[in-house]
């Protein structure tokens, strides 16, 4: 009787442990599956996130372009139209009024160049023909020739043969002309250096000798332009690396993934 007794004990404790058992495998089997689920769902909402960031850019770069070409057409088109009749007027006036038609022609040639300039900012004309590097390099010496900071360029004797998508080209020449406002704006910097390397990926390197600033402060206020530079660079898969520290310049590093057929 007595050992019928530990006999029933026994097999209660072992279904006992077999329905703990089973509960905890039916537990961790629902709980990978609802994390299973979670990821889907924040995948989903990321791919979601990209497509309709990738269609908010795609529209603002089709107006970029369509205000581009209006201001080389129109207004471009009415300053050199202004500047030619005032040219039909230089043998009739006197010589005040010639020296003050003269500082209105130079007037309107500084005009005509900053149509130029804007225009092809908004809508860089090159990009598509001759792609990033050189449109860059044409960039750098617009701002090279203004006199108010210095642009230097290393890159790899082959990167010419790096082929880019347009969409992404745009989006890495819009970060570098971000980063040279800033840097102009705000680093009080006298020097920018940036570096193509081909490796794997596509390495780009962007530095300025400026004052620096705190991350944090950064990360907290979370500026426009940053925002800007972050969500084209997500855009185009392109991951990034920021050093900075106050008085340390300011350092961006980006890997941009490549097609197979580079």
């Amino acid at each position: 009787m007595v050992d019928n007794i530990y006999l029933l004990i026994f097999y209660g404790v072992v279904l006992l442990l077999i329905l703990v058992a089973s509960f905890l495998l039916f537990y961790i089997k629902n709980q990978n599956v609802v994390w299973k689920q979670k990821r889907q769902l924040q995948e989903t909402q990321i791919e979601q996130q990209k497509e309709l960031l990738s269609a908010v850019i795609d529209s603002q770069e089709v107006e970029r372009k369509r205000i581009g070409q209006d201001l080389h057409d129109e207004i471009g088109g009415t300053l050199s139209a202004i500047k030619l009749m005032l040219n039909s007027l230089k043998n009739k006036l006197s010589t005040d009024q010639e020296e003050v038609m003269g500082e209105a022609k130079q007037l309107i040639d500084k005009m005509i160049v900053d149509v130029r300039h804007i225009s092809h900012d908004l809508s860089p004309p090159g990009l598509a023909v001759f792609g990033l590097f050189t449109t860059i390099e044409a960039f750098v010496t617009l701002i090279n020739n203004t006199g108010e900071i210095k642009i230097f360029i290393e890159q790899d004797e082959n990167i010419e043969e790096v082929a880019l998508p347009e969409k992404t080209a745009l989006a890495l020449f819009r970060v570098l002309t971000q980063l040279v406002d800033n840097t102009i704006k705000h680093a009080n910097a006298t020097e920018i250096t940036i570096s193509f390397k081909r490796e794997t990926e596509l390495l780009i390197a962007y530095q300025d000798n400026g004052k620096g600033f705190d991350l944090a402060v950064l990360e907290k206020r979370g500026g426009i332009g940053m925002q800007n530079i972050q969500s084209r660079l997500q855009m185009v898969n392109a991951t990034y690396q920021m050093e900075t520290e106050i008085g340390e310049g300011f350092k961006l590093t980006v890997s941009c993934p490549l097609s197979p057929e580079n």
